[in-house]
């Protein structure tokens, strides 16, 4: 059986390697991601780290009255370096909050250093660095456990933080009262605060690359799933999302409108103020027509100046209302102040037999009824033919 002195040599050599495995990765696939913002931070904290770790395990160098504040000091410049990567990769890392995490750093490094210096107590050190880092990690826990908790991973990172911060207060209560040497009490609080360093530094790697490529997946849905312009819905997910509505709406004999929107002489509107204008009318568009729409509604952008959208449980009096109001929501539009006002067209059908029609279907109807919106003069609502059969489509629809 190894001693007690051996294992924690044999741990701490692998945090060192687990570690310098981690910068080295970093550093393998940082050129592919320069404009990651959180890894500089990441990376200085897991540096900062295998110095610490490096300093632990030579040989004869903890007689140097100097080794111990280096290593509390470094534990707090590496310690605020990864929870301000951690509050980056969370969105929480306003100037505000870097500020006091600043502030609480430096504050914190003073009142460790300054006591040490003054009367050396290695314990009573130890113990202040503890309860200093349990108050640096209050606040990404918080957010984990309590505020963000927008996924499981999350829920459970910011649970293993609270028990990290256990482990911390408990060396920190050394502050106030220290368990006799050889104690069962003293051996209970030093495995717990070894585990819990344990924990901070898995926390700190895995942890930080879970999220890291929970966030990277959750980019990928979202390019994958809303418009870059407009922000709404991109042709393909609102297929998607429209299907099993329709089925619902069939199955429960319960009525549903659908209608395609289109942005009257768009392409004048190009031509004459250019594209980067044309892009802030479909933006503005989107944005006054969103507003207009019930939570259970879909809205999408369906390509250039064309929009569809669906209306759940909604029948034809409940169709044409919501459509004039659409039509309406952008009359006397203006984009950013200019003296440009745009206006749109809407063909709209209502299915009230509760038969599953396909959503080709409902698209061409509802563009046929939009194509006699502009044969009208434009800035008009037109309804589809009550529906009457299949018709047919050309070619695939969800493009």
């Amino acid at each position: 059986m190894m001693t007690a002195g051996l294992d924690l040599k044999t741990l701490l050599a692998c945090l060192f390697f687990g570690n310098l495995f981690t910068v080295l990765l970093i550093l393998a696939y940082r050129p592919s991601y320069p404009k990651e913002k959180t890894t500089p931070l990441f990376l200085t904290a897991k540096i900062l780290q295998l110095a610490i770790l490096q300093l632990l395990l030579l040989e004869g160098v903890h007689d140097c009255p100097f080794v111990l504040p280096s290593i509390i000091l470094l534990s707090v410049a590496a310690g605020t370096a990864e929870i301000l990567a951690l509050l980056k990769k969370l969105e929480a890392d306003s100037q505000r909050m870097k500020q006091r995490y600043y502030t609480l750093a430096a504050i914190s490094a003073l009142g460790l250093l300054l006591p040490y210096l003054l009367h050396p107590d290695v314990p009573r050190l130890i113990a202040a660095s503890a309860l200093t880092g349990a108050i640096l990690l209050l606040y990404p826990a918080y957010l984990l456990s309590w505020k963000v908790r927008k996924t499981p991973l999350q829920e459970i990172t910011g649970m293993l933080y609270g028990v990290a911060i256990l482990s911390l207060l408990s060396k920190a209560s050394g502050l106030f009262y220290l368990p006799p040497g050889g104690s069962i009490a003293a051996a209970w609080l030093q495995s717990f605060f070894y585990a819990g360093i344990y924990l901070l530094m898995f926390l700190g790697t895995a942890g930080f690359m879970l999220l890291s490529r929970e966030q990277s997946y959750a980019e990928l849905e979202r390019v994958a799933t809303y418009d870059e312009l407009t922000g709404v819905l991109n042709r393909r997910a609102f297929v998607l999302r429209a299907q099993p509505l329709i089925a619902a709406a069939a199955k429960e004999m319960v009525p549903f409108s659908f209608m395609l929107l289109d942005v009257d002489h768009f392409k004048q509107v190009n031509d004459t103020y250019g594209h980067d204008t044309g892009d802030r009318v479909l933006q503005d568009f989107a944005r006054r027509i969103e507003r207009q729409l019930g939570s259970g509604d879909l809205f999408g952008r369906f390509g250039g100046e064309e929009f569809a959208v669906l209306l759940h449980r909604s029948d034809e009096e409940d169709g044409e209302r919501i459509a004039e109001r659409l039509r309406c929501s952008v009359l006397g539009a203006t984009v950013e102040g200019m003296p440009l006002s745009y206006t749109v067209s809407i063909g709209l059908i209502t299915i009230l037999s509760g038969e599953r029609v396909p959503l080709g279907t409902l698209y061409k109807l509802s563009d046929n009824a939009l194509y006699k919106a502009k044969q009208r003069g434009r800035n008009c609502v037109v309804r589809s033919d009550s529906y009457k059969g299949k018709v047919p489509e050309a070619g695939s629809f969800a493009k």
